[in-house]
């Protein structure tokens, strides 16, 4: 066969449009690159949940909320018949004060009424008060409707752009998720009153405003089967060292405690494999509450080992970076977290 030779102008353009492909490849996937960091960084430096313990809505309070520019703020409601002290509440009034100053200072998250909804708190705080229902919580399990009521009616009272997104009903420690015996069998006999798989789906018919999504909140190791009626869901981050004490003792700041709570959450985060995504919400709390280094760990607000903001978002990076795909993460007990940052 004859052979082809390539003159010396031919083989310069080859080598010229190689080189041209290769540069514009490098311009791509540089400029790719550096879209991703700018919007890892982002989401790396960022607390998407505030949720308060108390029920404290000073306007100091709101700046802080507003410095930090969290997604969603979790007000927790106490009952219309609550005491009236400074951590309980907020009234309608102060409720109403509260959320304007949010809004009108720039913070444009969405707002979570998360109301108190414990046992201990039922008969005196919401049971008939102030013209909500009235339940008997021995021979009915229609409890919950006495919070969403007063949901209903906050809602309504509040004008256009100040509205909150989103109910969130904890199931724990409420008459509605109790147990009672059967009459006529023996006394070990128990029959549940109602399931999360039920309640959720009446809860959320029950709810007037056609917009507000439904939450709930429990362990970071639900188990649960069925999610009808839930929109988004807060896995509590805490009273894990049962299962792993490495993420127990006292929670004492270090570059190597940080590495040693995210090595041995692994194993929790792998645990619910459909908590991902961006309706599930991983939060970390700040109570000062002080038993056992062992109970409730790990707690980023000990006392004696308060985690300030620089160390809290180190460990906050840490944790959206290892894991991406269940990386919105949120402060209980926030108020705890503002009086040493």
């Amino acid at each position: 066969m004859k052979e082809n030779k390539l003159t010396t102008h031919q083989i310069f353009l080859r080598i010229s449009i190689v080189l041209l492909t290769t540069l514009w490849s490098i311009i791509f996937i540089s400029s790719c690159n550096n879209s991703e960091n700018e919007i890892d960084s982002t989401t790396l430096n960022k607390v998407n949940v505030l949720w308060e313990n108390e029920s404290y809505h000073s306007l100091g309070f709101a700046d802080n909320i507003i410095s930090i520019n969290p997604d969603k703020f979790v007000l927790n409601m106490d009952g219309p018949g609550s005491f009236d002290k400074i951590n309980t509440g907020p009234t309608l009034k102060e409720l109403q004060v509260f959320i304007k100053y949010l809004r009108t200072n720039g913070w444009n998250g969405k707002l979570v009424m998360h109301p108190d909804c414990a046992k201990e708190e039922y008969q005196h705080d919401w049971n008939g008060k102030k013209g909500l229902p009235k339940i008997d919580t021995i021979k009915g399990n229609d409890s919950w409707k006495v919070y969403v009521t007063y949901f209903n009616q906050i809602q309504d009272s509040l004008p256009k752009g100040n509205k909150f997104s989103e109910l969130m009903i904890e199931t724990e420690n409420a008459y509605f998720m109790s147990y009672d015996t059967i009459i006529g069998h023996k006394k070990d006999s128990l029959i549940k009153w109602q399931t999360k798989d039920s309640l959720f789906p009446k809860v959320k018919k029950f709810i007037k405003d056609p917009n507000v999504k439904l939450s709930t909140t429990s362990d970071w190791v639900p188990n649960w089967t069925n999610w009808e009626g839930i929109d988004y869901y807060y896995a509590q981050m805490y009273d894990m060292a049962y299962k792993y004490p490495y993420l127990g003792g006292y929670n004492k700041y270090s570059v190597g405690r940080a590495d040693t709570l995210i090595k041995y959450m692994k194993p929790a985060m792998e645990v619910q494999k459909n908590m991902v995504g961006n309706n599930v919400f991983f939060i970390f709390t700040y109570s000062d509450l002080e038993g056992s280094p062992h109970f409730d760990a790990p707690m980023f607000g000990e006392k004696k080992y308060v985690w300030k903001q620089k160390e809290f978002m180190e460990f906050n990076k840490k944790f959206k970076a290892t894991f991406p795909n269940q990386s919105n993460t949120g402060i209980w007990s926030v108020e705890d977290a503002f009086k040493n940052w």
